[in-house]
């Protein structure tokens, strides 16, 4: 029996630096089988450093258009995707609900919850470790960037990751 959804389904993975997002998303790509796409990822292969913090947005959502393009035909022939994005912003992550909206994909999104203390103790041990693909993020990056984040909205239709561990 097919378990499939007809339609085809695009993963958004929303959080904070550090709570999870990309273990989360290869986690989830090894159990549905849908094609993750980890923009940090693309960066590090594309640009052999990160673009300073004054540029990394326009470079972040360079990759994600790029991303999409691919994402997008992906979804066309009825394959799913997740979208390690982070989703930092409500009207990100509305613009992606329409583009897979679309072309006729549901989309569901996942919020992975950790907080600030746990984030901290995540990034030391990932920095110390540096596995590929993955962006050293400083404490002072994280004071930076943190609060520019958008949790999901109450009216928003999500399923939260608790990730404190």
């Amino acid at each position: 029996m097919n378990t499939k959804s007809i339609k085809p389904i695009v993963h958004l993975i929303s959080g904070q630096i550090g709570a999870g997002k990309t273990t989360f998303a290869k986690k989830m790509e090894q159990k549905t089988g849908a094609i993750r796409f980890t923009p940090d990822e693309w960066m590090l292969k594309l640009y052999s450093s990160l673009p300073a913090k004054e540029e990394f947005d326009d470079y972040f959502y360079r990759c994600c258009d790029v991303i999409w393009g691919v994402a997008a035909e992906i979804l066309k022939r009825g394959g799913d995707v997740i979208l390690d994005f982070g989703f930092w912003k409500y009207e990100v992550r509305e613009k992606y609900r329409k583009l897979a909206l679309e072309l006729g994909a549901e989309s569901k999104l996942y919020y992975l919850d950790c907080n600030h203390v746990n984030i901290l103790k995540r990034l030391h041990h990932r920095n110390k470790r540096k596995p590929d693909g993955t962006v050293e993020i400083t404490d002072e990056m994280f004071e930076f960037y943190s609060p520019g984040f958008e949790p999901p909205e109450e009216g928003e239709k999500y399923k939260i990751i608790k990730n404190n561990s």
